[in-house]
Protein backbone atom coordinates (compact mmCIF):
# COMPACT_ATOMS: atom_id res chain seq x y z
CA UNK A 1 0.00 0.00 0.00
CA UNK A 2 1.38 3.41 -0.92
CA UNK A 3 1.29 6.08 1.75
CA UNK A 4 -0.41 8.47 -0.59
CA UNK A 5 -3.46 6.23 -0.70
CA UNK A 6 -3.96 6.26 3.08
CA UNK A 7 -6.64 8.96 3.13
CA UNK A 8 -8.93 9.31 6.11
CA UNK A 9 -12.55 9.95 5.21
CA UNK A 10 -14.22 11.52 8.22
CA UNK A 11 -17.83 11.06 7.18
CA UNK A 12 -19.83 7.89 7.46
CA UNK A 13 -20.72 7.62 3.76
CA UNK A 14 -17.97 5.12 2.96
CA UNK A 15 -19.54 2.11 1.25
CA UNK A 16 -17.24 -0.47 2.82
CA UNK A 17 -17.60 -3.01 5.61
CA UNK A 18 -17.16 -0.65 8.55
CA UNK A 19 -20.72 0.55 7.98
CA UNK A 20 -21.99 -2.80 9.31
CA UNK A 21 -20.53 -2.22 12.79
CA UNK A 22 -22.16 -0.51 15.75
CA UNK A 23 -21.14 0.06 19.36
CA UNK A 24 -23.88 -0.73 21.89
CA UNK A 25 -24.06 0.78 25.35
CA UNK A 26 -27.83 1.17 25.89
CA UNK A 27 -27.68 4.71 27.33
CA UNK A 28 -25.18 3.94 30.07
CA UNK A 29 -26.43 0.48 31.04
CA UNK A 30 -23.02 -1.01 30.28
CA UNK A 31 -20.75 0.49 32.92
CA UNK A 32 -17.85 -0.82 34.98
CA UNK A 33 -19.26 -0.02 38.39
CA UNK A 34 -21.33 3.07 39.10
CA UNK A 35 -18.84 5.25 41.02
CA UNK A 36 -17.96 8.60 39.51
CA UNK A 37 -14.29 8.43 40.37
CA UNK A 38 -11.41 10.36 38.85
CA UNK A 39 -10.46 7.31 36.83
CA UNK A 40 -7.15 7.36 34.97
CA UNK A 41 -7.17 3.96 33.25
CA UNK A 42 -8.66 0.49 33.01
CA UNK A 43 -6.58 -2.65 32.49
CA UNK A 44 -8.17 -5.77 31.03
CA UNK A 45 -6.81 -9.10 32.28
CA UNK A 46 -8.24 -12.53 33.11
CA UNK A 47 -7.15 -12.28 36.70
CA UNK A 48 -9.37 -15.10 38.00
CA UNK A 49 -8.42 -17.52 35.17
CA UNK A 50 -12.00 -18.24 34.13
CA UNK A 51 -11.56 -17.50 30.42
CA UNK A 52 -12.83 -13.92 30.21
CA UNK A 53 -11.36 -10.45 30.64
CA UNK A 54 -11.79 -8.71 33.97
CA UNK A 55 -11.43 -4.95 34.49
CA UNK A 56 -8.92 -3.44 36.91
CA UNK A 57 -9.67 0.25 37.41
CA UNK A 58 -7.03 2.79 38.54
CA UNK A 59 -8.62 5.75 40.30
CA UNK A 60 -7.53 9.02 41.84
CA UNK A 61 -4.79 10.50 39.63
CA UNK A 62 -3.76 13.38 41.97
CA UNK A 63 -6.23 12.49 44.73
CA UNK A 64 -6.67 9.52 47.06
CA UNK A 65 -9.32 7.09 45.79
CA UNK A 66 -9.98 3.36 45.86
CA UNK A 67 -8.87 1.06 43.04
CA UNK A 68 -11.04 -1.92 42.09
CA UNK A 69 -11.21 -5.27 40.32
CA UNK A 70 -14.50 -5.90 38.51
CA UNK A 71 -15.07 -9.51 37.47
CA UNK A 72 -16.54 -10.43 34.09
CA UNK A 73 -19.43 -12.90 34.30
CA UNK A 74 -18.44 -14.42 30.95
CA UNK A 75 -21.10 -12.53 29.02
CA UNK A 76 -19.51 -9.11 29.03
CA UNK A 77 -21.07 -7.85 32.28
CA UNK A 78 -19.28 -6.86 35.48
CA UNK A 79 -21.56 -7.95 38.31
CA UNK A 80 -19.05 -8.54 41.10
CA UNK A 81 -15.89 -6.83 42.28
CA UNK A 82 -13.53 -6.10 45.11
CA UNK A 83 -11.22 -3.28 46.19
CA UNK A 84 -7.53 -3.51 45.40
CA UNK A 85 -5.82 -3.09 48.75
CA UNK A 86 -7.14 -1.35 51.84
CA UNK A 87 -5.54 2.04 51.21
CA UNK A 88 -6.71 4.82 48.95
CA UNK A 89 -4.10 5.92 46.42
CA UNK A 90 -3.56 8.59 43.79
CA UNK A 91 -3.30 6.03 41.01
CA UNK A 92 -2.73 6.34 37.29
CA UNK A 93 -2.13 2.83 35.98
CA UNK A 94 -2.33 -0.86 36.84
CA UNK A 95 -0.25 -3.73 35.46
CA UNK A 96 -0.85 -7.45 36.03
CA UNK A 97 1.40 -10.50 35.84
CA UNK A 98 2.94 -13.32 37.86
CA UNK A 99 5.94 -11.30 39.00
CA UNK A 100 7.35 -13.80 41.53
CA UNK A 101 6.64 -17.05 39.65
CA UNK A 102 4.33 -18.58 42.27
CA UNK A 103 1.46 -19.22 39.86
CA UNK A 104 -0.75 -16.36 41.06
CA UNK A 105 -1.39 -13.07 39.28
CA UNK A 106 -0.02 -10.02 41.02
CA UNK A 107 -1.13 -6.39 40.64
CA UNK A 108 1.29 -3.47 40.25
CA UNK A 109 -0.05 0.06 40.75
CA UNK A 110 1.65 3.26 39.57
CA UNK A 111 0.86 6.29 41.75
CA UNK A 112 1.36 10.05 41.65
CA UNK A 113 3.82 11.27 44.29
CA UNK A 114 3.05 8.38 46.60
CA UNK A 115 4.80 4.99 46.65
CA UNK A 116 4.04 2.50 43.87
CA UNK A 117 2.77 -0.83 45.14
CA UNK A 118 2.62 -4.51 44.19
CA UNK A 119 -0.30 -6.50 45.59
CA UNK A 120 0.75 -10.15 45.69
CA UNK A 121 -1.78 -12.71 44.50
CA UNK A 122 -2.82 -15.70 46.60
CA UNK A 123 -5.55 -18.36 46.60
CA UNK A 124 -9.22 -17.54 45.98
CA UNK A 125 -8.57 -14.01 44.66
CA UNK A 126 -7.02 -12.91 47.89
CA UNK A 127 -4.04 -10.56 47.91
CA UNK A 128 -1.24 -10.28 50.44
CA UNK A 129 -0.03 -7.01 51.93
CA UNK A 130 1.62 -4.91 49.22
CA UNK A 131 5.29 -4.11 48.83
CA UNK A 132 6.77 -1.05 47.17
CA UNK A 133 8.70 -0.68 43.92
CA UNK A 134 10.48 2.14 42.15
CA UNK A 135 11.51 5.43 43.67
CA UNK A 136 9.20 6.73 46.34
CA UNK A 137 7.09 9.80 45.71
CA UNK A 138 7.74 10.15 41.99
CA UNK A 139 5.04 11.58 39.70
CA UNK A 140 4.27 8.35 37.83
CA UNK A 141 1.82 8.63 34.96
CA UNK A 142 1.86 5.20 33.36
CA UNK A 143 3.08 1.65 33.83
CA UNK A 144 4.21 -0.94 31.28
CA UNK A 145 4.73 -4.63 32.05
CA UNK A 146 7.31 -6.26 29.78
CA UNK A 147 10.32 -8.56 29.88
CA UNK A 148 12.47 -5.67 28.73
CA UNK A 149 15.80 -7.42 29.42
CA UNK A 150 14.48 -10.69 27.90
CA UNK A 151 15.58 -12.87 30.82
CA UNK A 152 12.28 -14.70 31.20
CA UNK A 153 10.55 -12.63 33.90
CA UNK A 154 8.35 -9.53 33.87
CA UNK A 155 9.84 -6.10 34.50
CA UNK A 156 8.04 -2.84 35.33
CA UNK A 157 8.60 0.38 33.38
CA UNK A 158 7.37 3.64 34.91
CA UNK A 159 6.62 6.76 32.88
CA UNK A 160 7.28 9.75 35.13
CA UNK A 161 6.41 13.39 34.61
CA UNK A 162 9.25 15.79 35.49
CA UNK A 163 11.41 12.95 36.80
CA UNK A 164 13.60 10.33 35.11
CA UNK A 165 11.68 7.30 33.89
CA UNK A 166 12.37 3.99 35.63
CA UNK A 167 12.97 0.43 34.49
CA UNK A 168 12.48 -1.79 37.54
CA UNK A 169 14.22 -5.06 36.66
CA UNK A 170 12.84 -8.26 38.11
CA UNK A 171 15.33 -10.71 39.61
CA UNK A 172 12.95 -13.59 38.81
CA UNK A 173 11.61 -13.76 42.36
CA UNK A 174 9.59 -10.56 42.34
CA UNK A 175 12.31 -8.27 43.68
CA UNK A 176 12.67 -4.99 41.76
CA UNK A 177 15.62 -3.42 43.56
CA UNK A 178 17.67 -3.01 40.37
CA UNK A 179 16.37 0.21 38.80
CA UNK A 180 17.63 1.72 35.54
CA UNK A 181 16.79 5.28 34.53
CA UNK A 182 16.23 6.94 31.18
CA UNK A 183 15.21 10.46 30.28
CA UNK A 184 15.78 13.33 32.70
CA UNK A 185 13.98 15.40 35.29
CA UNK A 186 12.79 17.98 32.75
CA UNK A 187 11.03 15.43 30.54
CA UNK A 188 7.29 15.06 30.98
CA UNK A 189 6.78 11.46 29.92
CA UNK A 190 3.18 10.24 29.90
CA UNK A 191 3.56 6.77 28.39
CA UNK A 192 6.26 4.26 27.46
CA UNK A 193 5.81 1.53 24.85
CA UNK A 194 8.26 -1.40 24.70
CA UNK A 195 8.89 -2.84 21.23
CA UNK A 196 11.74 -3.80 18.92
CA UNK A 197 11.30 -0.74 16.74
CA UNK A 198 14.40 -1.21 14.57
CA UNK A 199 14.25 -4.99 14.13
CA UNK A 200 17.60 -5.82 15.74
CA UNK A 201 16.14 -8.34 18.21
CA UNK A 202 16.35 -6.04 21.25
CA UNK A 203 13.43 -4.27 22.91
CA UNK A 204 13.45 -0.48 22.62
CA UNK A 205 11.51 2.25 24.42
CA UNK A 206 9.18 4.76 22.74
CA UNK A 207 7.83 7.61 24.86
CA UNK A 208 4.92 10.02 24.66
CA UNK A 209 6.11 13.43 25.80
CA UNK A 210 4.40 16.62 26.89
CA UNK A 211 5.74 19.88 25.40
CA UNK A 212 8.69 18.33 23.62
CA UNK A 213 9.36 15.85 20.83
CA UNK A 214 8.57 12.22 21.52
CA UNK A 215 11.57 10.00 22.15
CA UNK A 216 12.89 6.64 20.95
CA UNK A 217 15.52 5.01 23.19
CA UNK A 218 17.38 2.23 21.40
CA UNK A 219 18.58 -0.86 23.27
CA UNK A 220 22.23 -1.70 22.61
CA UNK A 221 21.67 -5.36 23.50
CA UNK A 222 22.93 -5.00 27.06
CA UNK A 223 19.78 -3.33 28.43
CA UNK A 224 21.36 0.05 27.99
CA UNK A 225 19.09 2.57 26.32
CA UNK A 226 20.57 5.33 24.22
CA UNK A 227 18.46 8.18 22.85
CA UNK A 228 18.20 7.34 19.18
CA UNK A 229 15.46 9.34 17.52
CA UNK A 230 12.89 12.05 18.12
CA UNK A 231 9.60 12.60 16.33
CA UNK A 232 6.68 14.98 16.55
CA UNK A 233 6.56 18.71 17.14
CA UNK A 234 8.36 20.41 20.00
CA UNK A 235 5.19 22.01 21.39
CA UNK A 236 2.86 19.02 20.99
CA UNK A 237 1.27 17.53 24.09
CA UNK A 238 1.31 13.84 23.20
CA UNK A 239 -0.69 11.94 25.79
CA UNK A 240 -0.75 8.50 24.21
CA UNK A 241 1.00 6.35 21.62
CA UNK A 242 0.32 3.00 19.95
CA UNK A 243 2.60 0.89 17.76
CA UNK A 244 1.48 -1.08 14.68
CA UNK A 245 2.25 -1.59 10.99
CA UNK A 246 -0.57 0.52 9.58
CA UNK A 247 0.48 0.52 5.92
CA UNK A 248 1.62 -3.12 5.89
CA UNK A 249 5.10 -2.37 4.58
CA UNK A 250 6.85 -4.52 7.18
CA UNK A 251 7.95 -1.57 9.33
CA UNK A 252 6.37 -0.56 12.61
CA UNK A 253 4.61 2.82 12.70
CA UNK A 254 3.76 5.06 15.67
CA UNK A 255 0.30 6.50 16.23
CA UNK A 256 0.16 9.54 18.51
CA UNK A 257 -2.77 11.10 20.37
CA UNK A 258 -2.35 14.81 21.05
CA UNK A 259 -4.03 17.38 23.26
CA UNK A 260 -3.36 20.46 21.17
CA UNK A 261 -2.79 19.10 17.67
CA UNK A 262 -4.38 16.60 15.32
CA UNK A 263 -3.59 12.96 15.97
CA UNK A 264 -1.22 11.44 13.46
CA UNK A 265 0.59 8.36 12.23
CA UNK A 266 4.37 8.50 11.94
CA UNK A 267 5.53 5.92 9.43
CA UNK A 268 8.51 3.72 10.11
CA UNK A 269 11.03 2.83 7.44
CA UNK A 270 14.52 1.45 7.07
CA UNK A 271 15.84 4.97 7.39
CA UNK A 272 15.64 7.37 10.31
CA UNK A 273 13.92 9.38 11.69
CA UNK A 274 10.20 8.55 11.64
CA UNK A 275 8.31 10.56 9.06
CA UNK A 276 4.95 12.15 9.80
CA UNK A 277 2.33 10.51 7.64
CA UNK A 278 -1.34 11.31 7.97
CA UNK A 279 -3.20 13.46 10.42
CA UNK A 280 -6.75 12.42 11.09
CA UNK A 281 -9.91 13.50 12.82
CA UNK A 282 -10.51 16.88 14.35
CA UNK A 283 -8.16 18.87 16.56
CA UNK A 284 -9.46 17.54 19.88
CA UNK A 285 -8.04 17.01 23.37
CA UNK A 286 -7.12 13.36 22.93
CA UNK A 287 -5.86 11.67 26.09
CA UNK A 288 -5.76 8.08 24.86
CA UNK A 289 -5.33 6.18 21.62
CA UNK A 290 -5.61 2.42 21.03
CA UNK A 291 -5.30 0.12 18.01
CA UNK A 292 -6.81 -3.27 17.16
CA UNK A 293 -8.69 -5.05 14.39
CA UNK A 294 -12.02 -4.36 16.09
CA UNK A 295 -14.31 -6.09 13.59
CA UNK A 296 -11.91 -8.89 12.57
CA UNK A 297 -11.80 -7.88 8.91
CA UNK A 298 -8.01 -7.90 8.64
CA UNK A 299 -7.56 -4.11 8.85
CA UNK A 300 -6.43 -2.10 11.85
CA UNK A 301 -8.90 0.25 13.53
CA UNK A 302 -8.19 3.17 15.86
CA UNK A 303 -10.07 4.13 19.06
CA UNK A 304 -9.71 7.67 20.36
CA UNK A 305 -10.53 8.93 23.87
CA UNK A 306 -11.20 12.68 24.13
CA UNK A 307 -11.94 15.30 26.76
CA UNK A 308 -15.29 17.11 26.57
CA UNK A 309 -16.00 15.73 23.11
CA UNK A 310 -17.34 12.45 21.72
CA UNK A 311 -14.95 9.53 21.55
CA UNK A 312 -14.42 8.17 18.05
CA UNK A 313 -13.45 4.96 16.33
CA UNK A 314 -11.75 5.05 12.93
CA UNK A 315 -12.60 1.83 11.11
CA UNK A 316 -9.96 0.70 8.66
CA UNK A 317 -11.17 -0.20 5.18
CA UNK A 318 -9.78 -2.41 2.43
CA UNK A 319 -8.78 0.50 0.20
CA UNK A 320 -6.68 2.19 2.90
CA UNK A 321 -9.31 4.70 4.01
CA UNK A 322 -10.81 5.06 7.46
CA UNK A 323 -14.42 5.72 8.45
CA UNK A 324 -15.08 7.81 11.55
CA UNK A 325 -17.77 6.48 13.90
CA UNK A 326 -18.68 7.98 17.30
CA UNK A 327 -19.04 5.73 20.32
CA UNK A 328 -21.85 8.01 21.45
CA UNK A 329 -22.79 11.33 19.86
CA UNK A 330 -24.29 12.60 23.11
CA UNK A 331 -21.52 11.56 25.50
CA UNK A 332 -18.86 14.24 26.05
CA UNK A 333 -17.03 13.10 29.16
CA UNK A 334 -13.46 13.73 30.22
CA UNK A 335 -12.04 10.42 28.97
CA UNK A 336 -8.55 9.61 30.21
CA UNK A 337 -8.17 6.16 28.69
CA UNK A 338 -9.68 3.83 26.10
CA UNK A 339 -9.05 0.10 26.46
CA UNK A 340 -9.77 -2.61 23.88
CA UNK A 341 -10.64 -6.27 24.42
CA UNK A 342 -13.23 -8.94 23.59
CA UNK A 343 -15.41 -8.71 26.69
CA UNK A 344 -18.12 -11.20 25.68
CA UNK A 345 -15.98 -13.66 23.67
CA UNK A 346 -17.84 -13.13 20.40
CA UNK A 347 -14.73 -12.51 18.31
CA UNK A 348 -15.23 -8.74 18.10
CA UNK A 349 -13.19 -6.22 20.08
CA UNK A 350 -15.12 -4.12 22.58
CA UNK A 351 -14.21 -0.72 24.04
CA UNK A 352 -14.01 0.58 27.62
CA UNK A 353 -13.68 4.30 28.30
CA UNK A 354 -12.21 5.46 31.63
CA UNK A 355 -13.82 8.76 32.58
CA UNK A 356 -13.17 11.42 35.19
CA UNK A 357 -16.12 12.18 37.48
CA UNK A 358 -18.39 10.08 35.29
CA UNK A 359 -19.28 6.42 34.94
CA UNK A 360 -16.74 4.25 33.15
CA UNK A 361 -18.76 3.04 30.18
CA UNK A 362 -18.12 0.16 27.83
CA UNK A 363 -19.44 -0.53 24.36
CA UNK A 364 -20.03 -3.99 22.90
CA UNK A 365 -19.17 -4.18 19.21
CA UNK A 366 -21.93 -5.75 17.14
CA UNK A 367 -22.58 -6.48 13.50
CA UNK A 368 -25.70 -4.72 12.29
Amino acid sequence: MKRTTLVLFLACFDMLCSQSIEFRNYDGFFSVGTMKNRTASTTLFDIDNDGDLDALVANGRHWAEQNYIFYNNGKGAFKTGQPIGRWLDASYAIGVGDFNGDGYHDIAVANDNTPNQIHWGAENQQFKEPTLFGNENTPSRNLTVSDVDQDGDLDLILANRRAPNEICLNDGKGNFDNVLFFGNDTDQTLQVEVVDINGDGHLDLITAERNRKNQIFLNNGQTQFMKGMEFGAENDVTRSIAIADFNKDGNLDVLVGNLNAKNAIYFGSKKEPFEKGHEFGEKLATASIAVADINSDGFLDIAEGNAEAPNYVYMGNKNGTYTQLPLSKEMKADTYNVTLGDLNNDGLIDIIESNSDEWNLYYLTKNK
